[in-house]
């Protein structure tokens, strides 16, 4: 049964004014401003037509043909050779994959966000232009979503002390794939996810952080391992392609 259109129709109308307002357009990134913002107009008409599923369906498929594909990973190391990430085993893997520099990389497997201080002294002497932030998944299951908000402003504050001329980023946690988690632990849910992606927002209000949203960076449950949390070479193309973009 398709869902109401009048939903879509507003669903639609938002997406127009985010994607032509931001500059964001979902197309072939060799063509003009004009010809973007026209091929968006027509990509919007067309999805009046459409249930939300199918536009849903539509735009993933974009996504995948726009980022995935067309990002040159060979380049990585230079295009974030100014950037800090920080974060745990998802993160860890941009450097044990030899995708970033090793100085890039402040991460180590099983590691909380309460834990993250212990890199306060390599960002001070590293000098960072950005740093990106994610954090969630060893967090998910330890403690509450407010003790996960708490321990992140304070994380972000110290952050700020020892590098202030660091612009910060907040990646939303990732996704996980239910099939696989819930049955080891029936808290590494979606839901649980979606908590934690609320005070990661509110952690980039309270402390002027920017917050990057996680929405489309998992085109398929194809790219997670067989954990269902950690995920394959394949995502990485698209998370970096998505921040080459947006940092």
């Amino acid at each position: 049964m398709k869902k109401p259109n009048i939903i879509l129709s507003v669903t639609t109308l938002v997406l127009g004014v985010a994607m032509v307002g931001n500059g964001i357009f979902a197309a072939d990134s060799s063509q003009t401003k004009n010809e973007k913002i026209q091929w968006t107009i027509n990509f919007l008409k067309k999805q009046e037509s459409q249930n939300i599923d199918e536009v849903e369906a539509e735009i993933n498929k974009v996504n995948k043909d726009t980022s995935i594909v067309k990002f040159d990973m060979n380049k990585a190391k230079s295009r974030f050779e100014d950037v800090v990430f920080l974060g745990d085993s998802i993160t860890e893997y941009l450097r044990e994959a030899n995708i970033l520099s090793p100085s890039s990389v402040l991460a180590q497997k099983g590691e909380h966000v309460n834990q993250a201080n212990k890199h306060l002294n390599e960002i001070k002497n590293l000098k960072p232009k950005e740093i990106v932030v994610l954090y969630g998944a060893n967090d998910i299951n330890a403690y509450s979503p407010e003790k996960y908000k708490e321990e992140y402003v304070k994380l972000i504050n110290e952050i700020k002390k020892v590098s202030p001329s660091s612009t910060i980023y907040l990646q939303a946690p990732l996704p996980v794939n239910e099939a696989k988690t819930v049955n080891k632990d029936s808290r590494i849910n979606n839901e649980n996810v979606k908590l934690l992606t609320q005070k990661t927002k509110q952690v980039a209000s309270i402390t002027g952080a920017r917050f990057l949203s996680s929405d489309g960076l998992v085109t398929s449950d194809s790219v997670f391992e067989q954990d269902g949390v950690h995920f394959k070479y394949e995502f990485y193309k698209n998370w970096l392609y998505f921040l080459s973009e947006n940092i």
